[in-house]
This record gives structure tokens, C-alpha cells and sequence, in this order.
């Protein structure tokens, strides 16, 4: 039997650790997607699409982003290599992969920022630069 290929992409626990890791630079840095997409060059659809695990990021779009959030592109990877072996994330990642996506639609700009960023902090001793 001959398997097609479907188009589908099936997002890696990588992928997904590096989503959440560049979220919580931007929730500690209080920018929202369409500020990041605008100070980044990174066009807001195809960062929309990075952070919804519809592609993956390339290494110019990476450091791109991290310049935006004034930040090494080495802290983001670290972070996000740190959520791989993060329980929660794992089992986040499990479930994830037998739920269907949420529809592209949604905004998720109404965020309350603070509220992730003061949870991320406590959670993780993150602190803020300045």
C-alpha cells in the first residue's frame, strides 16, 4: 500500500516548546503578536502561523523575532529546550496531538498579558531585563 503525502503537518514536541518559548519572551517583554510581527519584519500572518504550530519557524525569522524582543535567540531556544522536558508540556503535547486544532480565527490578542507574564515569572523565576 502506497502512502500520499496529506499537506498536514504534524507539529513536534520542538516545535511546540519553541512556540510557547518565544510567548513567554513576548509576555515578559508585554508585546503583543501584531507589535512583534510589526518590530520583527516577520510578517503577522506567518507569525500567527508559528505560534499556532502551522509552520515552523526558520533561523532569519528566529532572530528576527528575538532582535524585536531584545533578547539572544540563544535564552529563547534554551527556554524552549527547558519545556521539552517540562511534565506539563509533555503531557500538554500528548493530548494536543489527539485533539483537533483550534480554528485560525481566533484572537488572541485580548490576552491579559500581565496576568501570563506574572504567572510565567512566578512559575519559572523569569525576570524582566531593563
Amino acid at each position: 500500500m502506497t502512502h500520499m503525502p496529506t499537506g498536514k503537518k504534524t507539529a513536534t514536541i520542538e516545535s511546540k516548546t519553541l512556540s510557547i518559548a518565544i510567548k513567554r519572551a513576548m509576555a515578559v517583554r508585554n508585546i503583543k503578536t501584531r507589535a512583534l510581527a510589526d518590530e520583527s519584519g516577520v510578517p503577522y500572518g506567518t507569525l500567527r502561523r508559528i505560534l499556532e504550530l502551522n509552520t515552523v519557524a526558520d533561523y532569519e525569522q528566529l532572530r528576527k523575532l528575538a532582535d524585536a524582543l531584545r533578547m539572544p535567540l540563544s535564552s529563547i531556544i534554551a527556554d524552549a529546550e527547558r519545556l521539552t522536558k517540562d511534565a506539563g508540556v509533555i503531557e500538554d503535547y500528548q493530548d494536543s496531538a489527539t485533539t483537533p486544532p483550534a480554528p485560525a480565527d481566533i484572537d488572541d490578542e485580548d490576552i491579559d498579558l500581565d496576568t501570563w507574564a506574572n504567572r510565567i515569572k512566578a512559575e519559572d523565576g523569569i525576570t524582566q531585563e531593563r
